[in-house]
């Protein structure tokens, strides 16, 4: 009878650890802050808001883009020109680290807005490498338009929030952008070794 009741104890022991094991393994995410009670679904449906989020977001950029007769691309660079002139000065590399995107590609996206008339771009005066970018009369016009629509949308978009909150949420938002190109890369690895493995066991599967 003792005998029973310790393989009964052995086995619920086992099986608790089992379905530990289990969680630990069907987790997306060990960080610590992150789990609520060794549970990562509170920060799942972060990672969906987030997407979500993202998803609007770049759906309201091509809609403002569309507005003015501009590709998204276009209209990012429109808006970080904007913002880097109240900086000081305007190059390649600094609207390239504004927007998160290559130096080539803001080179291209510059080059249609020179075309457009909307920016004007000029040889830097104390480095040959380098080139100035700065709004056009056109592409203050087009700025001027724009803005009652901006304070519209934020106002609404971003109320209820607090400065700090809005700090701590720029904070998040850095980082994720900083650290998506790793993210992307360990994805598109885990996609060469998925179709390798898959080419692999296909195979198998139909000789049985």
């Amino acid at each position: 009878m003792a005998r029973k009741k310790a393989d009964k104890v052995t086995m619920a022991r086992t099986t608790r650890r089992s379905a530990t094991a289990q969680a630990a393994d069907n987790l997306t995410v060990t960080l610590p802050e992150l789990l609520v009670d060794g549970s990562d679904l509170k920060f799942r449906e972060l990672v969906a808001d987030l997407f979500a989020a993202a998803a609007g977001m770049l759906a309201l950029r091509r809609a403002l883009a569309a507005s003015l007769d501009l590709s998204a691309a276009e209209f990012a660079i429109l808006l970080a020109t904007w913002q880097q002139e109240r900086k000081g000065e305007v190059g390649i590399t600094s609207l390239a680290r504004e927007v998160h995107v290559a130096a080539a590609n803001v080179t291209a996206e510059v080059g249609k807005l020179v075309r457009k008339g909307i920016l004007d771009k000029r040889p830097h005066p104390r480095d040959t490498r380098a080139v100035l970018i700065k709004l056009t009369d056109k592409g203050h016009a087009i700025l001027a338009l724009l803005t009652p629509v901006l304070r519209a949308v934020n106002d609404r978009l971003f109320a209820g929030n607090s400065a700090r909150g809005i700090n701590v949420l720029g904070d998040f938002l850095r980082h994720v952008a900083d650290e998506t190109p790793y993210s992307i890369s360990v994805a598109k690895t885990f996609g060469t070794r998925g179709r390798r493995g898959a080419a692999r066991t296909t195979p198998e599967r139909r000789a049985r």
